[in-house]
């Protein structure tokens, strides 16, 4: 945008700039990042003592991405953000035997397959445990939420565990208590709040992309609000 305006408006065009570097160099300092990473959390983690006592009729996991490049298995599996979420999954169904919901289509278009069906390869190759449903047409949460709804209310199972990570919470419960659900939140894979250095104000890569994933939460969290 400032490129444009640099022979026309000089002082609109260095305001634009300067505006962007800055923009960038703080969302890229972990300060600014964990920060709004923070915003986004509501529920606290579940205590591995309350599991047993839990109300329940069954657990969700949601998808995250899949990685299609991997020879080594014959097969896609699962992104890092979506395993997270299937070992958590893992660990609370073989704390409280609940039966195991997969929420998620082909988001992209061109998967090979749903990445519900790929969760489902991981959680029983990687953890021996078999999905009871899955859920393999959403490419939203809110699309996760009621398509979720559709199969498990007919079951009349609408109390339920839901597995996403503590980024992703707030929408995800939003949209399933939406749909229908009473939602007890597990959440997992945590931002930790880190203790002010030098380096909290040094930018890097991974909280950029910090950043950006709990900008993409809000806006969605707010676009969700405007449009129901």
């Amino acid at each position: 945008m400032a490129w444009p305006l640099h022979k026309r408006r000089p002082l609109c065009a260095n305001a634009l700039f300067i505006l962007a570097v800055l923009s960038l160099w703080g969302l890229g300092t972990p300060i600014a990042s964990t920060s709004l990473a923070l915003s986004l959390r509501q529920d606290q983690a579940l205590q591995p003592h309350q599991l047993a006592t839990l109300q329940a009729d069954a657990i969700v996991i949601l998808s995250g991405t899949q990685n299609e490049a991997t020879p080594e298995f014959g097969e896609p599996v699962s992104g890092e953000q979506a395993l997270s979420r299937i070992r958590y999954g893992a660990f609370l169904q073989r704390r409280t035997g609940l039966p195991v919901l997969l929420s998620g289509g082909s988001v992209q278009s061109n998967e090979h397959r749903s990445l519900a069906e790929t969760m489902a390869f991981d959680l029983f190759e990687g953890f021996g445990i078999q999905a009871k449903w899955l859920e393999a047409k959403s490419r939203t949460t809110a699309e996760n939420a009621d398509f979720s709804y559709e199969i498990l209310e007919a079951e009349n199972k609408t109390s339920i565990l839901l597995v996403t990570s503590s980024l992703h919470m707030m929408r995800a419960k939003w949209s399933f208590e939406r749909a229908g659900f009473f939602v007890q939140p597990a959440p997992t894979d945590f931002i930790d709040k880190k203790t002010l250095s030098t380096s909290s104000f040094i930018p890097n890569a991974h909280s950029l992309q910090l950043s950006s994933e709990a900008i993409h939460e809000w806006l969605g969290y707010w676009v969700y609000l405007l449009l129901n």
